[in-house]
């Protein structure tokens, strides 16, 4: 058995390779387990391809011509992918269908958690910590700067920002990802306001699968209709100052904008951190439930967060991309 890093994880056993997350298509006899549906973590395979359902419907809504053969995996399922590698796929708290694997060797485990959220959202649940000797955890916000409130307290301040602004007359527009947050953010303006948001074509794609697997959105598409609400919901990428400047004409009223993420951008909107991935407290904590005997750190601040973590947990941590296969095969 072997352990390979080009880009992403690869385990090799019995001549068959096992590509997590790949986002290249360049390795013969090999499946695909691919985590979500966000286009950072998959490319359009012709092989094999394990993921949770609502994960491949996702896909299928992205890509013009999917080549992917897929093969179901359910939460906390466990499956066999060889005779020596069990998998079972875990929430990961990320997006719409978005899991962890955990792989079970001859009596020793890896978890790989792709991105994942520990702490739980309007459309949701939390990723759990699970013991495991070998640990492959995402680093997107593995810096201490990055500090996230709870998020209901969030959600709080936020309604009453916007109900404040439509009280006094404003037209509100709202801006996250496409997939995943712009329906959380849906989910919030139901919940906290009671009202219908607009949204665009992209984020309605989306939104109608969310709804498929039960997370009951309301929304309306726009489509010349800007005046049915007063409240819009968009992708952060499109909202600039000249966007807001032509809104405020085309309403003759003024605006008020929000930007929701995770980094330190509002793109001429107010920014309010509200993120899919873990923050940096809550990736320590997670290392130091899950209690691995290694830790290799991916995506974002890998260097500084595999730092850290051999200095404040006492647990050896690597950025993946310094694997070594022999360190890793020492722990199976």
């Amino acid at each position: 058995m072997q352990f390979k890093y080009s880009n992403f994880l690869i385990i090799e056993d019995e001549g068959l390779n096992i590509c997590i997350d790949p986002t290249r298509n360049s390795i013969n006899n090999s499946i695909a387990l691919v985590s979500h549906a966000h286009t950072d973590h998959f490319c359009n395979l012709s092989k094999t391809t394990y993921t949770t359902k609502e994960t491949q419907e996702l896909l299928i809504s992205i890509l013009p011509n999917p080549k992917f053969y897929f093969r179901d995996l359910e939460i906390n399922k466990q499956i066999d992918l060889t005779k020596n590698i069990k998998l079972t796929p875990l929430d990961s708290g990320h997006i719409l269908g978005s899991c962890m694997f955990k792989f079970d060797i001859e009596n020793k485990s890896i978890l790989y958690t792709s991105d994942f959220n520990s702490n739980p959202s309007l459309t949701s649940k939390s990723a759990k910590p699970v013991y495991s000797d070998i640990l492959f955890i995402e680093s997107t916000f593995g810096k201490k700067i990055f500090d996230f409130k709870e998020r209901g307290s969030l959600y709080y301040t936020l309604s009453n920002d916007i109900k404040k602004d439509l009280d006094d007359g404003k037209f509100i527009v709202l801006g996250g990802y496409s997939l995943g947050k712009n329906q959380e953010i849906i989910s919030f303006i139901n919940q906290y306001l009671g009202v219908v948001p607009l949204v665009d074509s992209t984020t309605f794609k989306f939104s109608e699968i969310y709804n498929k697997y039960g997370k009951n959105l309301k929304y309306k598409l726009l489509d010349h209709n800007i005046y049915f609400s007063n409240i819009l919901i968009m992708p952060l990428s499109l909202i600039n100052k000249d966007f807001l400047n032509s809104l405020r004409l085309q309403l003759r009223k003024p605006v008020s904008s929000y930007i929701m993420t995770g980094w330190n951008f509002s793109r001429g909107s107010r920014l309010v951190h509200i993120s899919d991935h873990s923050d940096y407290k809550s990736l320590i904590d997670f290392v130091d439930k899950v209690n691995p005997k290694i830790v290799y750190t991916m995506h974002g601040f890998s260097k500084e967060f595999a730092r850290n973590i051999n200095n404040e947990l006492g647990i050896v941590a690597k950025p993946i991309s310094e694997i070594n296969q022999k360190s890793l095969l020492d722990f199976i």
